[in-house]
């Protein structure tokens, strides 16, 4: 039976061979073939259960997943080049791993990001329907009350007509004109959780992503791992 297609551009990824962004440019610069016949265009559909890949004559093959762990330290962009020259979190990996982040964390946010180079691992991670939560810490100014957790949890509009909910949310800690405050979510919005607490009047000084999933970060700033499969299974379970 005949598997579902996908595009060359996202299969290149899936298969762990770069980002997608990256295989588009290889594509349209003739470097990969489709069983013996080049392909210049990276919507094109294929089926990597049976369909031949190669990228400059290379046939490409399912490699083993391989998933790491970074502690995030702030400063650092989560792309793998910038045009303002800012540090890029992929300078902090082994660059002969060939991984993609599973995500994104902001320049200002520290904390647990994944790598892989697993196509479809990152979609079932980063997919709102798959609700795999993340917990953050976030430092915000002034006092946080049970009614603004409970409009947290209730859902909160973020930007024109999006609404987005809190799963969990308690307060850790307050210091002296500001709260400490664990938050989990399963969305990954851009600066979702920075925006939730701007809608209810709180400016967030601080923020770390500490889990996915069951998952903790267990690592000093700026360090790296790799996950084994048991791990792995922490983050959907």
């Amino acid at each position: 039976m005949k598997t579902e297609t996908i595009s060359i551009a996202r299969a290149l990824s899936k298969l762990g061979y770069c980002s997608r962004a990256r295989a588009a440019l290889i594509i349209k610069n003739g470097k990969v073939k489709v069983n013996g016949k080049p392909v210049r265009t990276p919507s094109y559909k294929v089926d990597t259960e049976h369909d031949i890949i190669e990228v400059d004559n290379r046939r490409l093959a399912k490699p083993a997943t391989i998933v790491v762990m970074l502690n995030k330290p702030i400063g650092y962009v989560t792309t793998s080049s910038d045009e303002l020259s800012r540090k890029t979190v992929y300078e902090l990996i082994p660059v002969d791993l060939h991984l993609f982040a599973v995500g994104r964390l902001d320049i200002g946010t520290s904390g647990l990001l994944l790598f892989t180079n697993n196509g479809q691992l990152q979609d079932r991670i980063t997919s709102p329907e798959k609700e795999v939560s993340k917990t953050y810490i976030a430092t915000v100014s002034g006092k946080i009350t049970d009614e603004h957790l409970d409009r947290l949890l209730k859902g909160v509009e973020i930007t024109d007509g999006v609404v987005v909910t809190a799963d969990e949310c308690r307060v850790l800690a307050v210091e002296f004109s500001r709260t400490q405050v664990e938050l989990k979510i399963h969305e990954g919005k851009n600066r979702q959780v920075r925006k939730m607490f701007e809608s209810i009047g709180k400016n967030v000084v601080a923020l770390h992503r500490s889990a996915i999933g069951r998952l903790e970060l267990d690592l000093p700033e700026g360090g790296w791992r790799k996950v084994s499969e048991e791990e792995l299974q922490l983050i959907f379970s």
